[in-house]
Protein backbone atom coordinates (compact mmCIF):
# COMPACT_ATOMS: atom_id res chain seq x y z
CA UNK A 1 0.00 0.00 0.00
CA UNK A 2 1.03 3.70 -0.57
CA UNK A 3 0.74 6.04 2.19
CA UNK A 4 1.55 9.49 2.99
CA UNK A 5 2.85 10.94 6.27
CA UNK A 6 1.37 14.34 7.43
CA UNK A 7 3.51 15.60 10.31
CA UNK A 8 3.77 18.34 12.97
CA UNK A 9 5.58 18.69 16.01
CA UNK A 10 4.57 20.28 19.33
CA UNK A 11 7.04 21.87 22.33
CA UNK A 12 9.69 24.00 22.13
CA UNK A 13 13.59 23.44 22.00
CA UNK A 14 14.56 24.86 25.17
CA UNK A 15 16.35 22.79 27.83
CA UNK A 16 17.15 25.48 30.27
CA UNK A 17 14.12 24.81 32.88
CA UNK A 18 14.74 27.17 35.30
CA UNK A 19 13.67 30.23 33.27
CA UNK A 20 11.29 31.14 31.27
CA UNK A 21 11.41 32.15 27.77
CA UNK A 22 11.70 35.72 25.83
CA UNK A 23 7.54 35.81 25.74
CA UNK A 24 7.18 34.65 29.06
CA UNK A 25 6.39 30.98 28.18
CA UNK A 26 7.92 27.90 30.39
CA UNK A 27 9.89 25.65 28.47
CA UNK A 28 8.14 22.77 27.63
CA UNK A 29 9.09 19.05 29.68
CA UNK A 30 8.54 17.01 25.83
CA UNK A 31 9.34 17.57 22.22
CA UNK A 32 6.59 15.82 20.28
CA UNK A 33 7.13 14.25 16.70
CA UNK A 34 3.50 13.16 15.71
CA UNK A 35 2.68 11.37 12.26
CA UNK A 36 -0.96 10.61 10.74
CA UNK A 37 -0.33 7.61 8.08
CA UNK A 38 -3.07 7.34 5.82
CA UNK A 39 -3.28 5.60 2.66
CA UNK A 40 -3.40 7.74 -0.37
CA UNK A 41 -6.54 6.17 -1.87
CA UNK A 42 -8.01 7.40 1.81
CA UNK A 43 -6.99 11.21 1.82
CA UNK A 44 -10.44 12.10 -0.04
CA UNK A 45 -12.11 10.67 2.10
CA UNK A 46 -11.05 11.75 5.75
CA UNK A 47 -10.51 15.44 3.63
CA UNK A 48 -14.29 15.42 3.44
CA UNK A 49 -14.75 14.60 7.26
CA UNK A 50 -12.57 17.08 8.55
CA UNK A 51 -14.35 19.82 6.77
CA UNK A 52 -17.18 18.73 8.43
CA UNK A 53 -15.30 18.51 12.13
CA UNK A 54 -13.96 21.98 10.92
CA UNK A 55 -17.66 23.71 10.61
CA UNK A 56 -19.10 21.83 13.47
CA UNK A 57 -16.30 22.72 16.14
CA UNK A 58 -13.81 25.27 14.59
CA UNK A 59 -16.61 27.82 13.03
CA UNK A 60 -14.54 26.66 9.26
CA UNK A 61 -11.19 28.00 10.26
CA UNK A 62 -8.64 25.69 11.13
CA UNK A 63 -8.69 22.80 13.78
CA UNK A 64 -6.56 24.00 16.47
CA UNK A 65 -5.20 22.41 19.10
CA UNK A 66 -3.97 25.55 21.07
CA UNK A 67 -7.52 27.29 20.21
CA UNK A 68 -9.46 23.87 21.95
CA UNK A 69 -7.08 24.64 24.91
CA UNK A 70 -8.15 23.02 28.51
CA UNK A 71 -11.53 22.58 26.96
CA UNK A 72 -11.92 19.19 27.91
CA UNK A 73 -14.69 18.15 26.77
CA UNK A 74 -14.31 20.08 23.40
CA UNK A 75 -11.18 18.03 22.70
CA UNK A 76 -12.84 14.74 23.48
CA UNK A 77 -16.13 15.58 20.91
CA UNK A 78 -13.39 16.50 18.44
CA UNK A 79 -11.45 12.93 18.99
CA UNK A 80 -14.62 10.79 19.14
CA UNK A 81 -15.62 12.51 15.72
CA UNK A 82 -12.21 11.07 14.46
CA UNK A 83 -12.70 7.54 15.54
CA UNK A 84 -13.64 6.16 12.35
CA UNK A 85 -11.28 7.78 9.94
CA UNK A 86 -8.99 5.60 8.21
CA UNK A 87 -5.78 7.19 10.21
CA UNK A 88 -3.00 5.51 12.15
CA UNK A 89 -1.03 8.08 14.64
CA UNK A 90 2.72 7.27 14.82
CA UNK A 91 4.31 9.56 17.66
CA UNK A 92 8.11 10.12 19.15
CA UNK A 93 8.01 11.81 22.71
CA UNK A 94 10.95 13.01 24.38
CA UNK A 95 11.66 13.80 27.92
CA UNK A 96 13.88 16.62 27.01
CA UNK A 97 14.73 16.82 30.84
CA UNK A 98 16.91 13.26 30.06
CA UNK A 99 18.88 15.36 27.49
CA UNK A 100 21.56 15.75 29.96
CA UNK A 101 24.56 15.85 27.52
CA UNK A 102 25.89 19.26 27.04
CA UNK A 103 26.17 18.97 23.10
CA UNK A 104 22.64 19.17 23.48
CA UNK A 105 22.11 22.29 24.96
CA UNK A 106 22.24 23.96 21.92
CA UNK A 107 19.43 24.13 19.67
CA UNK A 108 21.04 22.28 16.59
CA UNK A 109 22.10 19.67 18.29
CA UNK A 110 19.24 18.85 19.99
CA UNK A 111 17.26 19.00 16.40
CA UNK A 112 19.77 16.78 14.97
CA UNK A 113 19.55 14.09 17.42
CA UNK A 114 15.97 14.26 17.52
CA UNK A 115 16.04 14.40 13.50
CA UNK A 116 17.85 11.10 13.59
CA UNK A 117 15.17 9.13 16.14
CA UNK A 118 12.51 10.09 14.12
CA UNK A 119 14.00 9.00 10.92
CA UNK A 120 14.87 5.54 12.72
CA UNK A 121 11.46 5.10 14.40
CA UNK A 122 9.33 5.87 11.41
CA UNK A 123 10.87 4.40 8.65
CA UNK A 124 11.47 0.98 10.32
CA UNK A 125 7.96 0.77 9.71
CA UNK A 126 7.11 2.73 6.06
CA UNK A 127 10.11 2.60 4.56
CA UNK A 128 8.25 3.96 1.32
CA UNK A 129 6.41 7.17 2.81
CA UNK A 130 5.33 10.46 1.10
CA UNK A 131 5.75 12.64 3.37
CA UNK A 132 4.15 16.11 3.95
CA UNK A 133 5.07 18.14 7.02
CA UNK A 134 4.01 21.74 8.38
CA UNK A 135 5.66 24.50 7.19
CA UNK A 136 6.02 26.35 10.75
CA UNK A 137 8.79 28.55 10.04
CA UNK A 138 12.53 28.58 10.00
CA UNK A 139 14.10 27.42 13.08
CA UNK A 140 11.60 24.23 13.62
CA UNK A 141 12.09 20.70 13.65
CA UNK A 142 10.84 19.86 10.48
CA UNK A 143 12.63 22.26 8.33
CA UNK A 144 16.12 20.18 9.06
CA UNK A 145 14.01 16.79 9.17
CA UNK A 146 13.39 17.61 5.33
CA UNK A 147 16.63 17.63 4.46
CA UNK A 148 17.69 14.48 7.16
CA UNK A 149 15.31 12.43 5.34
CA UNK A 150 16.91 13.67 1.90
CA UNK A 151 19.99 13.13 2.46
CA UNK A 152 19.54 9.27 4.40
CA UNK A 153 16.94 8.55 1.65
CA UNK A 154 17.70 8.72 -1.60
CA UNK A 155 15.43 7.87 -4.15
CA UNK A 156 15.67 5.20 -6.39
CA UNK A 157 13.78 2.16 -7.77
CA UNK A 158 12.78 0.70 -4.49
CA UNK A 159 12.66 3.77 -2.75
CA UNK A 160 10.25 6.50 -3.97
CA UNK A 161 10.21 8.72 -0.74
CA UNK A 162 9.17 12.00 -1.24
CA UNK A 163 9.16 14.69 1.63
CA UNK A 164 7.24 18.56 0.74
CA UNK A 165 5.97 21.28 3.03
CA UNK A 166 2.63 22.48 3.48
CA UNK A 167 1.37 25.93 5.15
CA UNK A 168 -0.83 24.82 7.87
CA UNK A 169 -3.96 25.94 7.17
CA UNK A 170 -3.71 24.65 3.54
CA UNK A 171 -3.80 21.22 5.13
CA UNK A 172 -6.21 20.25 7.63
CA UNK A 173 -4.62 16.94 7.75
CA UNK A 174 -1.72 18.66 9.00
CA UNK A 175 -4.03 20.38 10.91
CA UNK A 176 -4.93 17.15 12.78
CA UNK A 177 -1.41 16.02 13.15
CA UNK A 178 -1.08 19.09 15.61
CA UNK A 179 -4.27 18.35 17.20
CA UNK A 180 -3.31 15.01 18.12
CA UNK A 181 0.69 15.81 18.99
CA UNK A 182 -1.03 18.60 21.56
CA UNK A 183 -3.46 15.90 22.70
CA UNK A 184 -0.65 13.98 23.95
CA UNK A 185 1.21 17.07 25.34
CA UNK A 186 -1.99 16.83 27.79
CA UNK A 187 -1.07 13.27 28.24
CA UNK A 188 2.30 13.71 28.90
CA UNK A 189 4.06 16.94 29.11
CA UNK A 190 4.53 18.60 32.55
CA UNK A 191 3.25 21.98 31.72
CA UNK A 192 0.07 20.91 30.08
CA UNK A 193 -0.70 17.41 31.74
CA UNK A 194 -4.32 16.81 32.43
CA UNK A 195 -6.79 14.57 34.66
CA UNK A 196 -8.40 13.99 31.54
CA UNK A 197 -4.86 12.50 30.17
CA UNK A 198 -6.62 8.67 30.40
CA UNK A 199 -10.30 9.45 28.79
CA UNK A 200 -7.84 11.12 25.52
CA UNK A 201 -5.93 7.96 25.10
CA UNK A 202 -8.90 5.38 25.88
CA UNK A 203 -10.53 7.42 22.61
CA UNK A 204 -7.54 7.33 20.46
CA UNK A 205 -5.96 3.67 21.21
CA UNK A 206 -7.62 2.55 18.58
CA UNK A 207 -5.58 5.02 15.96
CA UNK A 208 -2.04 4.42 17.64
CA UNK A 209 0.33 2.42 15.47
CA UNK A 210 3.08 3.46 17.60
CA UNK A 211 4.42 5.83 20.64
CA UNK A 212 8.35 5.45 21.43
CA UNK A 213 9.31 7.30 24.34
CA UNK A 214 12.83 8.16 24.60
CA UNK A 215 14.14 7.49 27.00
CA UNK A 216 11.80 3.73 27.29
CA UNK A 217 11.78 3.78 30.33
CA UNK A 218 8.81 1.34 32.68
CA UNK A 219 7.97 4.18 34.52
CA UNK A 220 6.04 5.87 31.16
CA UNK A 221 2.30 4.85 32.03
CA UNK A 222 -0.53 7.29 31.61
CA UNK A 223 -3.02 4.91 33.88
CA UNK A 224 -1.99 5.03 38.02
CA UNK A 225 -0.16 2.06 38.58
CA UNK A 226 -1.95 -0.65 40.40
CA UNK A 227 -0.75 -1.91 43.86
CA UNK A 228 1.20 -4.92 44.33
CA UNK A 229 -1.38 -7.62 44.79
CA UNK A 230 -3.05 -10.91 43.15
CA UNK A 231 -3.38 -9.10 39.91
CA UNK A 232 -0.45 -6.72 40.01
CA UNK A 233 3.36 -8.08 40.43
CA UNK A 234 5.59 -4.92 39.53
CA UNK A 235 8.50 -7.11 39.01
CA UNK A 236 6.56 -9.06 36.77
CA UNK A 237 5.42 -6.76 34.63
CA UNK A 238 8.86 -4.90 34.44
CA UNK A 239 9.94 -8.39 32.92
CA UNK A 240 7.13 -8.71 30.64
CA UNK A 241 7.46 -4.83 29.32
CA UNK A 242 11.51 -5.28 29.08
CA UNK A 243 11.11 -8.84 26.63
CA UNK A 244 8.75 -7.32 24.82
CA UNK A 245 11.28 -4.24 24.41
CA UNK A 246 13.77 -6.43 23.34
CA UNK A 247 12.14 -8.15 20.49
CA UNK A 248 10.82 -4.64 19.32
CA UNK A 249 14.18 -3.57 19.37
CA UNK A 250 15.75 -6.34 17.25
CA UNK A 251 13.00 -7.11 14.79
CA UNK A 252 11.51 -3.46 14.14
CA UNK A 253 14.19 -3.20 11.13
CA UNK A 254 12.89 -6.98 9.62
CA UNK A 255 10.67 -6.21 6.40
CA UNK A 256 9.37 -9.59 6.22
CA UNK A 257 5.42 -9.30 6.57
CA UNK A 258 5.36 -12.01 9.20
CA UNK A 259 7.76 -10.24 11.32
CA UNK A 260 6.46 -6.57 10.30
CA UNK A 261 2.68 -8.21 11.94
CA UNK A 262 4.22 -9.85 15.21
CA UNK A 263 6.14 -6.21 15.89
CA UNK A 264 2.79 -4.29 15.11
CA UNK A 265 1.01 -6.83 17.38
CA UNK A 266 3.44 -6.94 20.24
CA UNK A 267 3.51 -3.04 19.99
CA UNK A 268 -0.65 -3.01 20.57
CA UNK A 269 -0.15 -5.39 23.12
CA UNK A 270 2.76 -3.44 24.87
CA UNK A 271 1.09 -0.13 24.42
CA UNK A 272 -2.50 -1.19 25.91
CA UNK A 273 -0.37 -2.68 29.19
CA UNK A 274 1.53 0.65 29.86
CA UNK A 275 -0.91 3.06 28.44
CA UNK A 276 -5.21 1.60 29.15
CA UNK A 277 -4.67 -1.53 31.66
CA UNK A 278 -2.11 -3.97 32.86
CA UNK A 279 -5.30 -6.48 33.25
CA UNK A 280 -6.41 -6.01 30.65
CA UNK A 281 -6.78 -8.97 27.80
CA UNK A 282 -7.18 -8.07 24.06
CA UNK A 283 -9.35 -10.24 22.03
CA UNK A 284 -7.93 -12.36 18.83
CA UNK A 285 -10.32 -10.19 16.74
CA UNK A 286 -8.99 -6.57 18.03
CA UNK A 287 -5.39 -7.78 17.20
CA UNK A 288 -6.15 -8.83 13.60
CA UNK A 289 -7.97 -6.18 13.13
CA UNK A 290 -5.21 -3.96 14.26
CA UNK A 291 -2.60 -5.69 11.52
CA UNK A 292 -5.66 -5.60 9.02
CA UNK A 293 -5.87 -1.96 9.65
CA UNK A 294 -1.87 -1.66 9.48
CA UNK A 295 -1.37 -3.43 5.99
CA UNK A 296 -4.58 -3.56 4.23
CA UNK A 297 -5.31 -6.88 4.24
CA UNK A 298 -7.40 -9.86 6.22
CA UNK A 299 -5.15 -12.13 7.97
CA UNK A 300 -7.04 -15.59 9.31
CA UNK A 301 -7.19 -17.00 12.92
CA UNK A 302 -5.23 -19.28 11.98
CA UNK A 303 -2.21 -17.22 10.91
CA UNK A 304 -2.20 -15.48 13.30
CA UNK A 305 -2.33 -18.06 16.08
CA UNK A 306 0.59 -19.84 13.89
CA UNK A 307 2.42 -17.10 12.52
CA UNK A 308 2.31 -14.19 14.78
CA UNK A 309 1.90 -15.50 18.73
CA UNK A 310 3.66 -18.59 18.24
CA UNK A 311 6.65 -17.19 17.25
CA UNK A 312 6.71 -14.33 19.71
CA UNK A 313 6.37 -17.02 22.32
CA UNK A 314 9.16 -19.13 20.91
CA UNK A 315 11.73 -15.65 20.66
CA UNK A 316 10.89 -15.80 24.40
CA UNK A 317 8.27 -12.65 24.85
CA UNK A 318 5.91 -13.51 27.44
CA UNK A 319 2.46 -13.55 25.97
CA UNK A 320 -0.51 -15.01 28.23
CA UNK A 321 -3.86 -16.13 26.96
CA UNK A 322 -7.47 -17.35 28.29
CA UNK A 323 -10.68 -17.55 26.81
CA UNK A 324 -10.55 -13.47 26.86
CA UNK A 325 -7.39 -13.02 24.04
CA UNK A 326 -3.95 -11.82 24.85
CA UNK A 327 -1.78 -9.98 26.97
CA UNK A 328 1.46 -9.11 28.67
CA UNK A 329 1.65 -10.76 31.91
CA UNK A 330 1.21 -8.83 35.22
CA UNK A 331 0.80 -11.59 37.87
CA UNK A 332 0.84 -15.04 38.59
CA UNK A 333 -2.66 -15.78 38.13
CA UNK A 334 -2.07 -14.26 34.30
CA UNK A 335 0.96 -17.20 34.10
CA UNK A 336 -1.47 -19.95 35.46
CA UNK A 337 -4.19 -18.46 33.00
CA UNK A 338 -1.74 -19.03 30.05
CA UNK A 339 -0.74 -22.94 31.52
CA UNK A 340 -4.15 -23.39 31.98
CA UNK A 341 -5.82 -22.39 28.70
CA UNK A 342 -2.84 -24.39 27.52
CA UNK A 343 -3.83 -27.45 29.19
CA UNK A 344 -7.67 -27.19 27.90
CA UNK A 345 -5.65 -27.94 24.81
CA UNK A 346 -2.71 -30.09 25.14
CA UNK A 347 -4.12 -32.92 27.53
CA UNK A 348 -7.04 -33.51 25.31
CA UNK A 349 -4.93 -34.09 22.86
CA UNK A 350 -2.27 -35.92 24.28
CA UNK A 351 -5.21 -38.40 25.45
CA UNK A 352 -5.93 -38.82 21.59
CA UNK A 353 -2.97 -39.31 20.50
CA UNK A 354 -2.41 -42.30 22.94
CA UNK A 355 -5.80 -43.76 22.46
CA UNK A 356 -4.71 -43.68 18.48
CA UNK A 357 -1.24 -45.53 19.30
CA UNK A 358 -2.98 -48.28 21.49
CA UNK A 359 -5.59 -48.99 18.87
CA UNK A 360 -2.73 -49.49 15.88
CA UNK A 361 -0.39 -51.18 18.34
CA UNK A 362 -3.09 -53.84 19.72
CA UNK A 363 -4.55 -54.63 16.19
CA UNK A 364 -0.91 -55.34 14.63
CA UNK A 365 0.17 -57.09 17.53
CA UNK A 366 2.64 -54.50 18.47
CA UNK A 367 4.25 -54.48 15.04
CA UNK A 368 3.35 -50.46 14.85
CA UNK A 369 4.42 -48.17 17.42
CA UNK A 370 3.51 -44.68 15.36
CA UNK A 371 5.86 -43.19 18.49
CA UNK A 372 8.60 -45.35 17.65
CA UNK A 373 10.39 -42.64 15.77
CA UNK A 374 12.97 -40.37 17.10
CA UNK A 375 10.93 -37.33 16.19
CA UNK A 376 8.21 -38.50 18.40
CA UNK A 377 10.10 -39.28 21.63
CA UNK A 378 9.48 -36.37 23.86
CA UNK A 379 5.39 -37.17 23.37
CA UNK A 380 6.21 -40.62 23.75
CA UNK A 381 7.95 -40.25 26.67
CA UNK A 382 5.22 -37.88 28.34
CA UNK A 383 2.47 -40.93 27.29
CA UNK A 384 4.41 -43.52 28.74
Amino acid sequence: MHHTAFLSEWGNNALDFSKKGPSGILPTTHFIVTALIIGRADVENVLAVLKAVSKRHFDGGQIDSEKTGNNHIKRKEVLEDLEELPFQVFSVIIDKRQLIGEGLRYKGSFFKFLHGLADRELFRIFPDLEMVADRTGDETFMKGFISYVQQNHIANLFNESSFGFVAANDSPIVQLAHFIAGTLARCYDETEITDQRGEFIQILKRKVLTIRFWPDAFAHNLINQPQPGPSFDPLLSELSVNLANDFLHRKSVDKAPQAIDQVSSLSYLLFHFRHISPTRYITSFELIEHIRARRGKNVSLHYFQTKVIAPLRDAGVLIASSSRGYKLPASQQDLYDFIGHSNTIIEPMLSRVKRFRDQIYMATDGKIDVLAADEYKVIRKVID
